[in-house]
């Protein structure tokens, strides 16, 4: 073999794989644009995908390094049982009647980068505005994960939260913390605008919508019904 081949083939082993995996997709992804449901064939109204993420959210998703051991992608069911897991998708009651449909290409349409993510150490967050509690629980869970799961590995996103005294009343908007987790006497903790936003974005997160033009469909989500 001589030096001219050995080149040509090392180039078409790392070019073929960045060209079928990396720029071809990215193409095909800048091509897309939202598409309207037939609400005599879709049974909903709209378009799909209905509404892009929080973006501001998302940039601190990606600073606080979540997208390490969160994925946002379920997968189709010939690949893995996330479509049967309880809670990841609007079916909330148990064990879904229908798995939950897996994603495609158009339901990160608006978002400037999708976290497919590649572990779970967490639970996979593509459909979590579905299965979310109330804000507030969101924010204690992100200051003190340990107040919500002692065993959990989740780190503590202090940073993202002030430790403020007490001024007057106390904040409505102060976590409710157990006592081993609370400030000392006299002071609250409070989210930060940065946090609402993170919040906001975890909240967006419902990436099983119903695709324009299949039979099976989810139901019809409430965005779309307007």
């Amino acid at each position: 073999m001589n030096f001219r081949t050995f080149i040509l083939g090392l180039a078409a082993s790392f070019g073929l794989p960045w060209l079928c995996l990396i720029v071809l997709p990215a193409m095909k992804y800048q091509q897309l644009t939202p598409v309207a449901y037939d609400k005599e064939k879709d049974g909903v109204e709209g378009f799909y995908p209905p509404a892009p993420v929080n973006g501001q959210g998302q940039l601190v998703y990606i600073r606080e390094g979540c997208n390490q051991c969160h994925t946002q992608m379920i997968r189709p069911t010939q690949l893995g049982l996330d479509g049967w897991y309880k809670g990841w998708g609007q079916d909330q009651e148990g064990r879904p009647a229908v798995a939950v449909r897996p994603n495609v290409l158009r339901d990160y349409l608006g978002e400037k980068y999708a976290h497919l993510g590649v572990q779970r150490v967490g639970p996979d967050l593509a459909n979590f505005g579905w299965r979310a509690p109330e804000a507030a629980k969101i924010h204690l869970h992100l200051y003190a994960p340990r107040s919500v799961n002692d065993w959990t590995s989740m780190p503590a996103y202090t940073g993202l939260y002030k430790v403020q005294k007490i001024q007057g009343p106390a904040s409505e908007r102060a976590l409710n913390l157990p006592k081993k987790f609370a400030p000392p006497a006299g002071y609250e903790v409070v989210p930060t605008p940065e946090a609402d936003r993170l919040v906001e974005y975890l909240l967006s997160l419902k990436k099983d919508y119903p695709i324009p033009g299949q039979s099976a469909v989810a139901a019809a989500p409430a965005a779309a019904k307007k």
